[in-house]
């Protein structure tokens, strides 16, 4: 994969708008883009340009065509992204969480781009935190992270990224003041590997 294919699927991956489309498309049976457009509050006249993008690097397939007049009309799915062992499928429903979750499959098959991505938003963190420390007194910084070494069964790794995946998708849910008016975004990136 060229450089520049790259950093357009990192370009890409940092688009807010993949992500709420990701999210919205997760179901099997698929959207069209009209019911994307609902569900995410983006604009019809705004999806176009990123659903193609978004077929072209492979994060959505069209899994049903309706013909609807002169007009066919596409449903979009990414439920190809996080195919996962029926275990871990029912495990992460029941959470209900409205997180996009990419299987080993479709990240080995795309291994140079995701690995572009995470670069990106290391980048992103490693810029933000030295402007905070550099330039706004240490203290009053909203920039941290956080690291830790753990012994854990194969089943504490995965009740792991279940509480992980369930203390995310709960943020929101939990914010102690929901009433504020000076909520940002918040960007969080949570890696885990193993030592060989």
């Amino acid at each position: 994969m060229t450089k520049n294919t790259l950093a357009q699927f990192a370009k890409l991956m940092a688009d807010p708008k993949v992500a709420a489309i990701l999210k919205a498309t997760k179901s099997e049976t698929g959207l069209t883009t009209k019911q994307i457009s609902a569900q995410t509050n983006i604009p019809n006249n705004q999806l176009y340009y990123t659903i193609n993008k978004m077929q072209a690097a492979d994060l959505l397939t069209i899994v049903n065509q309706v013909q609807v007049k002169n007009l066919t009309e596409n449903y979009y799915s990414s439920a190809h992204l996080s195919h996962e062992t029926p275990q871990n499928q029912a495990d992460l429903d029941s959470l209900n969480a409205d997180l996009t979750d990419i299987s080993g499959t479709w990240s080995k098959a795309h291994v140079q781009q995701l690995l572009q991505w995470i670069m990106l938003l290391n980048h992103e963190f490693t810029e933000a935190y030295q402007e905070q420390m550099t330039h706004q007194h240490p203290d009053e910084a909203n920039v941290f992270f956080s690291n830790a070494t753990l012994n854990l069964s194969a089943a504490g790794e995965h009740q792991l990224r279940l509480d992980l995946i369930k203390l995310l998708s709960d943020a929101e849910k939990n914010d102690p003041d929901p009433q504020s008016v000076d909520k940002h975004s918040v960007k969080l990136l949570v890696e885990k590997w193993n030592n060989a």
